[in-house]
């Protein structure tokens, strides 16, 4: 993933979660999981829980190259 498409991901994201692409990077650089997860339902809690707690899903996650990959391989978990 380049930095063009990380920012728009980060965009997406903050949008999704109330808050500033600025401000969601930072608290995923201090990996502020607290933070992060405060302003999601209690379902969207779970999921971000399972989500982290596959491995497997992270490491396909973290190589992903492209926001619309990210996004493909969370709807393919459901």
């Amino acid at each position: 993933m380049n930095d063009k498409e990380y920012e728009a991901l980060l965009s997406s994201a903050g949008k999704k979660l109330g808050t500033s692409p600025d401000a969601l990077r930072a608290t995923l650089e201090k990996g502020d999981m607290a933070a992060l997860s405060a302003g999601l339902s209690k379902n969207d809690k779970a999921k971000l829980r399972a989500i982290l707690a596959n491995k497997e899903l992270m490491s396909k996650l973290k190589s992903a190259s492209s926001p619309q990959e990210v996004m493909a391989l969370l709807k393919g978990m459901n």
